[in-house]
């Protein structure tokens, strides 16, 4: 199975996970049943989750490692002529 395909899946639920798991601490935090020092752990460890989930999906893939780069286009030179009142155009 494609490689690429399963980190994209994994890291998209990993994402969601950190997203309720912050969203539910939130809640618990606000109704009194969860202390608010661990909510603010939680929430803590959930923002580094979602650090890490967002570098390895925006990380560049390691085959585009050994392409050499696009050659540099040169555009040909524009000839400018001037014209009535000393202008270029």
């Amino acid at each position: 199975m494609n490689w690429e395909l399963i980190k994209n899946k994994l890291c998209r639920l990993v994402a969601t996970a950190a997203i309720l798991l912050g969203g539910a601490m939130l809640s618990a935090a606000a109704s009194g049943s969860m202390p608010f020092w661990a909510a603010i752990l939680g929430l803590f460890a959930a923002v580094i989750m979602l650090n890490a989930v967002c570098g390895i999906l925006l990380a560049h893939p390691e085959e585009s490692v050994g392409q050499p780069a696009p050659a540099p286009r040169k555009h040909p030179a524009v000839q400018l002529r001037v014209v009535r009142g000393g202008h270029a155009a």
